[in-house]
């Protein structure tokens, strides 16, 4: 064992240094200035845009000029046409957001443009919730400002021009994503990215303003109450062109209309079709935005659409995302048009008129993970899991942790867990998970549990799903574990608090939760459900126990042994195993992996009862994997008696999520043999070619995501259990390497710590460690198998 250079302890991440700016901005609330007929109403909400433009003059070159901006909802910042970034990230209205930007070097000595291309989404989506319309903002708006010493001065104002943009305005809204972008380039103003076009004919910014305050037109003001910087960098961006041709250039005939998603499901093959249809293969599932490059006359319609999954008859599956763009050419004859939001996709289709030249590719982003991480082993098997895992967080990592790239793009509150012990093995910039859990602790409802999803539509509703929150008190206790980070997690203590509070309400005579309103969600599995549930209680205790490790919490003792007292009322002493449920017609009998690892996992079950508990849910001539929604039932699913399925013999299997937990409970009791064999059940979907986990363990077409990061769990799993690198003490002041190789001979990994990085390589019995300076390590040989 040997250690590399000195490192000393510090933040779980790679920081930028950051501008100080003060608290109250300079520059004004801007937006184009429609008559009050065509702005949107809260009872007719539009989806618009506007570039909002500038034209400075610059006669030195400065070395940097740091500006930021915000907007509600999003924007795309230009400077000579150059994308500078994208922002705000998601948010509640209230901490609306900003960015920082470093302008000097795309500027050039003289006359210099600045382009933000805005768009207010009108009504909530899965990524934003709208503001309350409070004086005249609330319904779009726009602030920039260069810092106070720059040695530039810009500020938004009504010198800044406001011009239409190409894309069309929508009123069209559905469940997962967003209208189909329509792009007419007939509207396209000309030389807008151009400096030395003035814009003068062009019509001024008009000024917003706020109620009820002494500083209303500018940052901060109701709404936008307490604008938060933006902590985490700008997404990585990577040009991901096709790796095969599916079609190629088929003859089609469609009806184009005003929809090119109807349009694109009333393709008809046709010899004599006068429209060209081709799909295109990208070889992996990527999340971004899609881009055109067109050679067309003016008025001609391309049309593309794309989705995770392949027909059978070579087109892609649009289900559940149904996404679909549209480029109208103007008068400029060739173009590139990039699509404004970002989508989860495999394949491309696009149809067009025959002689039009048209290219697709995809302008890939995602959260930044720089290189370091690794596990490799003997066996190529476990190297493709772990590869394929840090690809699903990938897809799953923007500007919060995302539960699909493809479907929605919500930020589920507790899916993030995964993707949390995921990064801490995957990535050494911990910024996201950090950034996570703060945005989480924000979207605390006044009951005191969180929303079941962070700022969006959902976010919205009357209900949540309560067990989230608990897995949000865990993901504090992990990060606790390996970031030693004290200060986010006490200024979160609050919210943990809340949540105990509120669960304690909810303890009935029983002495168990009883009748807990709201989606007492669990797993995608057919887990019953009744007045006491098993695997809610159970994670309850768990939650508890890994509340009483953060420094400053209560003391829980009582609870915990209160929770484990009562819930000896769903052990079934005729076949060794906890029952799911209890209601008013007494004990359920159906048994379920979820319950009784979630059991395991808290310490409840006694000593001697562990190994037949085990035995029975991990015996595979027992587990059923049940209905999901992506069955015929559909979400009604959860509810309904799983069929076929022997409730006397059988046991309800978790899907890939739970099986999260049901790693750490088997991990907790010694039984890392079983873990192991449980991650190669992930390689059947390596062998599908996507590079991601799915959602379930399978599925129709169209009915899942073929990319969920809650999937990812075995990445994790491969660092802390087979190598077994975790930290011993809060931030890795210590670490532990207990090795379990099961079936391999060999393996090895390089972890990131807030320390530096620790490479392991296990060798038969031999143990090699590198570590920093000033890290304690201590090892145990391998363990043996049971």
């Amino acid at each position: 064992m040997r250690s590399s250079k000195p490192s000393r302890p510090r933040r779980p991440s790679t920081s930028d240094e950051v501008t100080p700016w003060p608290q109250h901005w300079r520059g004004q609330w801007i937006w184009s200035p429609e008559p009050d007929t065509a702005r949107p109403r809260p009872d007719a909400p539009v989806a618009h845009d506007v570039y909002l433009r500038v034209v400075i003059a610059v006669t030195e070159h400065p070395v940097s000029l740091p500006a930021r901006a915000t907007c509600d909802s999003r924007y795309v910042l230009y400077v000579n046409g150059v994308e500078l970034g994208r922002g705000p990230v998601r948010g509640e209205p209230q901490f609306l957001g900003w960015d920082e930007h470093d302008l000097a070097p795309h500027l050039r000595v003289g006359p210099n443009v600045v382009v933000a291309h805005c768009r207010h989404y009108g009504t909530p989506n899965p990524w934003w919730v709208p503001a309350p319309l409070i004086g005249s903002l609330g319904r779009g708006s726009f602030c920039f400002e260069t810092a106070p010493a720059a040695p530039v001065e810009i500020l938004s104002g009504g010198h800044w021009r406001a011009l239409p943009t190409e894309w069309l305005p929508s009123t069209w809204a559905r469940l997962h994503g967003l209208p189909p972008e329509i792009v007419d380039g007939r509207l396209s103003p000309p030389g807008l990215h151009d400096a030395a076009v003035n814009g003068s004919e062009w019509p001024a910014t008009v000024g917003l303003r706020s109620r009820l305050g002494t500083v209303l037109d500018r940052p901060p003001a109701a709404p936008y109450t307490s604008p938060l910087p933006r902590l985490i960098p700008q997404l990585r961006s990577t040009p991901v062109g096709p790796v095969r041709v599916v079609v190629d250039q088929q003859p089609v005939r469609a009806d184009t209309g005003d929809d090119p998603l109807s349009a694109f499901e009333a393709i008809e093959r046709a010899s004599d079709g006068d429209r060209r249809l081709s799909v295109l293969d990208l070889g992996r599932v990527c999340l971004g935005h899609v881009r055109l490059r067109a050679r067309a006359p003016a008025g001609a319609i391309i049309d593309v659409a794309g989705g995770e999954d392949l027909r059978g008859d070579g087109l892609p599956e649009l289900e559940p995302r149904n996404w679909a763009g549209r480029y109208i050419a103007g008068s400029t004859t060739d173009v590139v048009v990039t699509f404004f939001d970002p989508v989860g996709l495999r394949y491309l289709a696009v149809h067009h008129p025959e002689g039009t030249q048209v290219d697709v590719d995809l302008d890939e982003r995602t959260f930044p993970r720089p290189e370091g991480a690794a596990f490799t082993c003997d066996d190529e098997r476990f190297e493709r899991v772990w590869q394929v895992g840090a690809r699903t967080l990938d897809l799953c990592s923007t500007d919060a942790f995302l539960d699909c790239p493809g479907r929605e793009q919500r930020a589920w509150v507790g899916d993030s867990y995964v993707h949390a012990l995921v990064t801490y093995v995957s990535n050494p910039d911990w910024r996201l998970a950090r950034h996570h859990l703060a945005l989480a602790g924000r979207s605390r409802r006044p009951d005191g549990l969180l929303a079941m999803a962070i700022a969006c539509d959902l976010s919205l509703g009357g209900i949540t799903i309560p067990d989230y929150s608990l897995h949000w008190i865990r993901a504090l206790a992990r990060y606790w574990e390996h970031s030693g980070d004290e200060e986010l997690v006490r200024d979160h203590l609050a919210v943990a608090d809340g949540i105990v509070e509120r669960y304690e309400r909810q303890r009935g005579a029983s002495g168990l939760l009883e009748d807990f309103p709201g989606w007492v969600f669990i797993d995608w599995a057919q887990v019953e459900r009744d007045a006491v549930t098993g695997a809610h209680d159970a994670l309850y205790a768990a939650t508890l126990a890994d509340y009483a490790t953060l420094p400053g919490a209560s003391n829980v003792r009582a609870l915990i042994a209160r929770t484990a007292n009562a819930f000896e009322a769903l052990w079934d002493d005729e076949r060794d195993v906890y029952v799911d449920a209890l209601g008013p017609r007494g004990r359920s009998r159906r048994v379920s992996q979820q319950t009784n690892a979630a059991a395991l996992l808290a310490g409840l079950v006694p000593d001697a009862r562990v190994p037949g508990v085990i035995e029975r849910i991990t015996d595979p001539a027992r587990l059923v994997i049940t209905e999901t929604p992506a069955d015929p039932s559909g979400l009604r699913s959860q509810w309904l008696a799983p069929d076929p399925f022997d409730v006397e013999h059988d046991v309800v299997a978790a899907q890939p999520f739970y099986c999260r937990f049901l790693h750490e409970a088997l991990f907790r009791h010694g039984r890392r043999d079983l873990v192991v064999a449980s991650l190669l059940r992930w390689h059947a979907q390596v062998a599908r070619g996507n590079t991601t986990f799915e959602e379930y363990w399978d599925a129709p077409l169209g009915r899942s995501s073929r990319c969920h990061g809650w999937s990812a769990s075995p990445t994790y799993d491969l660092v802390a259990y087979v190598v077994g690198v975790r930290p011993v003490t809060p931030g890795y002041a210590s670490v532990f390497v207990d090795p379990y190789l099961g079936p391999l001979r060999w393996a090895a990994a390089r972890v990131p710590t807030p320390r530096g990085w620790v490479s392991v390589r296990v060798d038969g019995t031999d143990i090699s460690v590198e570590a920093p300076e000033g890290m304690a390590v201590t090892t145990r040989p391998p363990a043996p198998s049971p």
